[in-house]
């Protein structure tokens, strides 16, 4: 198996270790989740946060094709990238510290999950609530221990802890028939579906400069943290642990045969993408109601998983073909560049569509305009990150964590 007592200087992750010393398809697969990523993202940019969920809340939605765009957004990437990438995050801790690592990679471990949460924590109070750097950051500390585990059992406990999480959404839901009308209309009010004179108000908070604006931004941060921390941790705990078992297995490492990676990508993506499809559909159709909407998410929670894990073979079964080296470098640069991506990702949105110094275009574009916005970005990041990458070791935002890892300036030219 790839993972073992004896590893090398690699490093997993965010970072970006010297080009010799990689893994191409963790890269490749890590770049691909990168870009996916921002295409959810683009609505927390663009739109008010509670639009995420309920994009009927922004008037105009069934304007402009935005109900097709929306659900080509839940079909192909809500949930699906993010899962990705908590598998590859887990995938980094096996690959860097092996089973048998000594104390000094241990505590090399803690000193780059310290630096990389308050990253996080900047990044999101400072810039943009949907952070998740400083959860991964937490979820790194929590889940060094168990690579030692055998894939059977990371795998079986993973599954648990995705099941739970579910769990915790199904009592969620099945609490609100014992709320009086006036607490649903409330929570309706304030979580779901704003009334009009809201959605004006806080689209003009944050078209306005970034000291006026930077009060929401901690209120909301701290919101999205609490929901991170409550809700949604034992998934991302759960994928980590998946994360590692797919390394130790060989399924992240081209270990696999070629027709297992293409039979499983084809059924696994296939058939995720009938049930987000489902959940797209379904919460249209009943309206985006709060109460109703329970069985589409319920569908989308568990079809991301399958059309995740279809996707990642998929990027596997490119890896395995030569013909398309040329096409996967790109990818494997934006991967290698990953946190500077995302961090540069948000910068962007900040820029388009919050106030000063920004263009303040939030609320301002239609569906298909953001989907420009996506399209340009991916452009953008495939073109400079193989660029970037031609004349320095690391990305900057790589280099920094580095430097703060290890005590010392990193070489940064090659």
């Amino acid at each position: 198996r790839p993972a073992g007592g004896t590893m090398s200087n690699r490093t997993g992750n965010l970072s970006a270790a010297p080009a010799h010393d990689r893994i191409e398809s963790l890269d490749v697969l890590r770049g691909v989740a990168i870009l996916g990523i921002f295409a959810v993202n683009i609505v927390g940019f663009g739109l008010p946060w509670f639009a995420l969920s309920n994009p009927t809340a922004v008037p105009g939605f069934f304007d402009d094709n935005a109900a097709f765009w929306w659900t080509v957004s839940t079909s192909l990437f809500q949930f699906k990238f993010i899962t990705l990438f908590s598998v590859l995050f887990g995938a980094g801790i096996i690959l860097m510290l092996g089973e048998e690592s000594p104390g000094a990679r241990q505590r090399l471990h803690r000193s780059r999950m310290f630096w990389l949460f308050l990253i996080g924590m900047a990044h999101c109070y400072f810039l943009w609530f949907g952070d998740i750097l400083a959860p991964y950051a937490l979820a790194g500390f929590l889940v060094s221990g168990a690579r030692v585990w055998r894939s059977s059992k990371l795998l079986l406990v993973g599954a648990i802890l995705i099941t739970l999480n579910f769990g915790l959404f199904f009592l969620q839901d099945w609490g609100l028939q014992f709320m009086s009308a006036e607490e649903l209309a409330e929570m309706n009010a304030e979580m779901w579906a704003p009334p009009p004179e809201k959605v004006a108000e806080i689209i003009a908070t944050y078209r306005s400069g970034f000291l006026d604006r930077l009060p929401s931004t901690i209120e909301q941060s701290f919101l999205a943290h609490m929901v991170q921390g409550v809700f949604l941790a034992p998934r991302t705990i759960g994928l980590l642990m998946i994360g590692i078992a797919l390394y130790k297995t060989g399924f992240l490492t081209l270990h696999w045969t070629q027709p297992a990676y293409i039979g499983l990508g084809l059924v696994a993506t296939v058939m995720g993408f009938f049930g987000s499809y489902w959940a797209a559909t379904h919460s249209i159709h009943v309206g985006f109601e709060m109460t109703a909407s329970f069985p589409g998410q319920a569908a989308l929670y568990w079809a991301s998983l399958l059309q995740a894990f279809g996707y990642a073979a998929l990027v596997m079964t490119a890896c395995k073909i030569d013909i398309l080296r040329w096409a996967r470098v790109p990818f494997a640069a934006a991967g290698r560049m990953a946190l500077s991506n995302y961090l540069l990702s948000t910068l962007i949105g900040v820029g388009i569509f919050y106030g000063p110094p920004g263009l303040a275009q939030i609320g301002a574009m239609s569906a298909p305009q953001l989907a420009g916005v996506v399209a340009g970005v991916w452009g953008a990041l495939l073109i400079w990150s193989p660029l970037w990458l031609a004349v320095f070791r690391f990305g900057p935002a790589e280099w920094i964590w580095r430097t703060l890892t290890y005590g010392k300036a990193q070489t940064f030219l090659k």
